[in-house]
């Protein structure tokens, strides 16, 4: 049986339809969407790349200044396993210097109580070659 949280509308909501909402914030540039969904003490990880730690770092990384405007996010992929979620998909953003980000990604959540407490992110740019 799915972990399921009690929201304030008093219906239930499953761990994935929180990361569904959340990734709906980030794809509607709504940082309020996303961030009333995350832990005081949560943990970001973009692995390689940067680490997250409390709720004011995370909404510093969501605003990300080194990126400009919306992202387009298409979601591939969820899988949700008791406190668990996964997210595969792809992600183009423009970035602040005129290039544009365009990567898979994968992302794995933690929550507890509705929260995300820690999230890793792993983001692989497109035509980038391994050799």
């Amino acid at each position: 049986m799915l972990k399921k949280f009690f929201n304030k509308k008093f219906t239930y909501i499953t761990n994935k339809q929180i990361i569904q909402k959340v990734n709906e914030g980030f794809a509607e540039d709504d940082t309020e969407k996303i961030m009333r969904y995350v832990a005081d003490d949560v943990r970001w990880d973009v692995m390689g790349a940067s680490i997250a730690v409390g709720k004011d770092a995370f909404l510093r990384e969501v605003n990300n200044e080194h990126f400009v405007g919306m992202p387009c996010i298409k979601i591939k992929n969820e899988i949700e396993q008791k406190d668990w979620v996964a997210v595969e998909g792809e992600v183009q953003c423009a970035k602040k210097d005129g290039g544009m980000l365009d990567a898979f990604f994968f992302d794995i959540y933690r929550l507890e109580n509705g929260k995300i407490k820690e999230m890793r992110s792993y983001v692989i740019e497109k035509n980038k070659s391994f050799y």
